[in-house]
């Protein structure tokens, strides 16, 4: 699957949550970011993520079925594990074969929030949280990968 088409599925799968909203980072914002989402929440904070996509195959993990997609308050802090959640959801509407999430594996990677994906046509994406930013806060480098878990 290309980039700019799982990141169209994706802000068009969180089209009906109540309680967030997604946009496309358009790539112009001169952070690395070609490919990714924005997330905002109702009370304002945003989680930014990047997508990438690999196209060579190799061996599928075994994932574990995903949580119901929760219910987001209309205000006050959010759970990003719930974002990450929704955004595997949303993978699976795109037409991923899996979405495993990061937050709940064994030995998380680096990142300790994102969605592995993979789709039958062997290709696989990452969507891995890069910012989350309270309220009013601006995105800085040094801040990248430093994660909350509310927004």
């Amino acid at each position: 699957m290309e980039p700019i088409a799982l990141r169209d599925a994706i802000l068009a799968a969180l089209e009906p949550v109540i309680g967030l909203e997604g946009r496309a980072t358009e790539g112009g914002l001169g952070d690395g970011l070609a490919y990714g989402v924005v997330t905002r929440t109702a009370s304002g904070g945003e989680a930014w993520w990047q997508i990438s996509v690999r196209t060579t195959p190799e061996s599928r993990p075994t994932v574990p079925d995903l949580d119901p997609a929760p219910t987001l308050p209309a205000s006050g802090p959010v759970r990003v594990g719930d974002i990450e959640l929704l955004l595997a959801h949303a993978a699976m509407s795109a037409g991923a074969v899996t979405a495993a999430r990061y937050s709940i594996r064994k030995n998380p990677p680096a990142l300790k929030y994102g969605v592995h994906m993979e789709f039958k046509d062997e290709t696989a994406a990452f969507l891995q949280l890069q910012w989350v930013l309270r309220p009013g806060e601006e995105r800085r480098e040094h801040t990248r990968g430093q994660h909350r878990d509310e927004v």
